[in-house]
């Protein structure tokens, strides 16, 4: 059972409609192309934190507004995954699928998870949208963790896990631009394997968030392999359940921002052969945890 139901919250900049009673806020009153006052910054970091993931319509914002506008929330620099980026703004990463190329993120995750200090969050904004299909669906791991027994989350918060990007196609895409295998082995040594405990605490919420995902965490250290499968298969399918998910259908000029710490996010691919395009900026922090 799930026991996380979301309240409207008030705010002096913006009015915050939940999403779902779990995870999610639609945001309305703000022009995101135009500076921010410090307390409508101060505001969207709380909504962030509380709701997860925020969403907003009709924005119409130029590549260097989106990556003003994502500095609200932490540190932005170039991003350091292995997407292309806008050239004219190197901090934006192009998400793209087409009928020539129809990657799509298709599977659970947070994002970079593989790295020692993951960013904490991301804002996303709409190219090209198909004319049907193409959602995200974001998963709370805060509601996800509150439904467990008691017991269950005592143990899980004496474990701790492997992440690695390497269990992902990127070995392959390195290969494929590299046959010497040389791009490959730099990665390797630059982002190696890293751990993480299962269960971490969020900083501003102070909440409890289960910390595993299928992309990147590979295994449960002190566990035999056929235990750590069974344990991290049982946790994987928790992100199922529709009542610790929201699911967003894209619009021209729609920005969603998530919390990486609190949530996985997927990529319906379900649109092909149509085009579909967004911008993404990832943005960090000293310590995300």
């Amino acid at each position: 059972m799930v026991h996380s139901i979301q309240l409207p919250h008030v705010y002096e900049s913006f009015v915050a409609t939940p999403f779902t009673p779990n995870i999610g806020a639609t945001l309305h009153g703000l022009d995101l192309s135009q500076p921010l006052s410090d307390l409508a910054q101060t505001e969207l970091k709380d909504a962030l934190a509380r709701f997860e993931v925020i969403f907003f319509r009709d924005q119409v914002l130029t590549p260097a507004q989106q990556v003003a506008f994502t500095r609200s929330f932490g540190q932005v620099n170039e991003v350091k995954a292995f997407f292309p980026r806008v050239e004219s703004q190197p901090e934006i990463e192009i998400v793209e699928s087409t009928a020539e190329r129809p990657a799509a993120n298709n599977n659970w995750h947070s994002d970079i998870t593989w790295q020692a200090n993951p960013p904490i969050g991301t804002s996303l904004y709409a190219q090209v949208i198909p004319a049907s299909g193409g959602d995200t669906v974001w998963a709370s791991m805060t509601t996800a963790y509150e439904a467990l027994p008691a017991d269950f989350k005592a143990y899980l918060e004496t474990l701790s896990a492997m992440h690695t990007w390497e269990v992902t196609g990127w070995t392959e895409y390195l290969l494929r631009q590299d046959a010497t295998g040389e791009q490959l082995q730099a990665a390797r040594a630059k982002y190696p394997p890293v751990t993480h405990p299962v269960v971490r605490v969020h900083p501003v919420t102070g909440k409890k968030i289960l910390y595993v995902n299928p992309t990147f965490t590979t295994h449960i250290h002190g566990l035999p392999r056929t235990q750590s499968d069974a344990l991290l298969a049982q946790l994987f399918g928790l992100i199922t359940a529709p009542e610790v998910q929201a699911r967003f259908c894209w619009q021209p000029h729609s920005l969603a921002v998530w919390d990486n710490r609190s949530t996985q996010h997927y990529a319906v691919a379900d649109f092909y052969p149509q085009h579909r395009k967004l911008h993404r900026v990832t943005f960090t922090a000293d310590h995300a945890f």
